[in-house]
């Protein structure tokens, strides 16, 4: 359990892709977005929002194409972009040690358990959820109004526990955060194994790297409201939505995923080398 720096931690992260920069963009940006995105416009319907008089005169059909593919798809795009970031954990962890194409079958494989520890922990929200607003919810779904000291209650609860579930879900990411690179580096598939490997590790720094995920956060939400803006003016400047905005829309999301996606690998990789988790001591060579 060693304690780290934010900068050792930082300068981990940036230089995590130096050396195999190709392959990491392969992986990272030819697997985890351009591939998800193509087959969005293929088969989740985005290629009608460049139509928009065909969008409005088939939204009924649209709709029910996107009920019935939205959460095969939903699926085949995580397993893409979660197995690209495994594969991009392999490939730096390895320093390019083993190909690209056994990196990335060992990335989609590994998303799997992932995938399944994820939709187990949705279910058990869901059913915490239940239990304190349920009664709440079951009468305005029966069409009842619920009392006003019900709604008042509803609402304090809200307003103190979002927060707290919000700063305790930050430091559940500091704790967890080496998960993914434990699992790429040693080629195993053990999520809950993984799990228990990156909660020991963090222990000693688990408030330095809380700190840390605060303020990557903070200059995130800075730079995406800055984004917002002049994305939102440039819209507004272009007049009714048309084939034109609709380019513009998806050029912006690209260019927002790909320094999202190297932060997402980058930064659990570079403190998992700051934690002293990997055999290799040229990682990063």
């Amino acid at each position: 359990m060693n304690r780290i720096s934010i900068s050792e931690a930082w300068s981990y992260a940036t230089g995590f892709f130096s050396g195999q920069a190709v392959h990491h963009a392969i992986v990272l940006i030819g697997v985890g977005i351009a591939a998800p995105l193509i087959l969005q416009l293929l088969l989740g319907g985005g290629a009608t929002m460049f139509d928009p008089a065909a969008m409005a005169e088939n939204s009924a059909g649209l709709i029910a194409a996107m009920g019935a593919t939205g959460a095969l798809l939903g699926i085949v795009n995580y397993v893409l972009q979660t197995g690209s970031y495994f594969a991009s954990w392999r490939i730096g962890l390895t320093n390019g040690g083993e190909p690209v194409g056994a990196a990335l079958g060992y990335g989609m494989i590994a998303s799997l358990p992932v995938l399944l520890l994820a939709v187990v922990v949705v279910l058990l929200l869901g059913i915490i959820g239940f239990l304190f607003f349920g009664s709440a919810l079951t009468t305005l779904a029966s069409g009842g109004e619920p009392s006003s000291s019900a709604l008042m209650g509803i609402g304090l609860a809200f307003f103190l526990i979002a927060p707290l579930f919000l700063l305790f879900l930050v430091w559940l990411a500091a704790r967890l955060c080496c998960t993914g690179p434990y699992m790429a580096d040693q080629r195993s598939y053990n999520v809950l194994a993984a799990l228990g490997a990156s909660w020991r590790m963090t222990a000693a720094s688990q408030w330095k790297i809380f700190a840390y995920f605060i303020l990557l956060g903070v200059a995130l939400i800075v730079i995406f409201m800055i984004l917002g803006m002049i994305v939102g003016v440039s819209l507004l400047a272009g007049g009714a939505p048309g084939t034109g905005s609709m380019l513009g829309l998806i050029i912006g999301a690209i260019l927002l995923s790909v320094p999202m996606a190297y932060l997402q690998v980058g930064v659990p990789a570079g403190l998992y080398r700051a934690l002293g988790g990997t055999n290799r001591s040229d990682v990063f060579a």
